[in-house]
């Protein structure tokens, strides 16, 4: 695994830890990410009076698997 894919990893790794996911990117190696099955688009909807829906970046299993294994 390339140190930047490793790097791109443990940013979403982090926020998933911390249950705030998604994390929010527009950097395109998490297209790259996708498009090699490690991580998926996410959206969260926060419900009330004027619901706010979040999208960004998730951890698949493949994504979690390979970046344990890199640790």
């Amino acid at each position: 695994m390339l140190k930047k894919h490793f790097n791109a990893l443990e940013k979403i790794w982090e926020r998933e830890i911390a249950g705030t996911l998604p994390f929010q990117s527009k950097a395109k190696i998490y297209k790259e990410l996708e498009a090699d099955g490690m991580v998926e688009k996410y959206i969260r909807v926060f419900a009330g009076r004027f619901p706010v829906t979040v999208t960004g970046w998730a951890l698949t299993q493949r994504g979690r698997l390979l970046y344990c294994e890199a640790c």
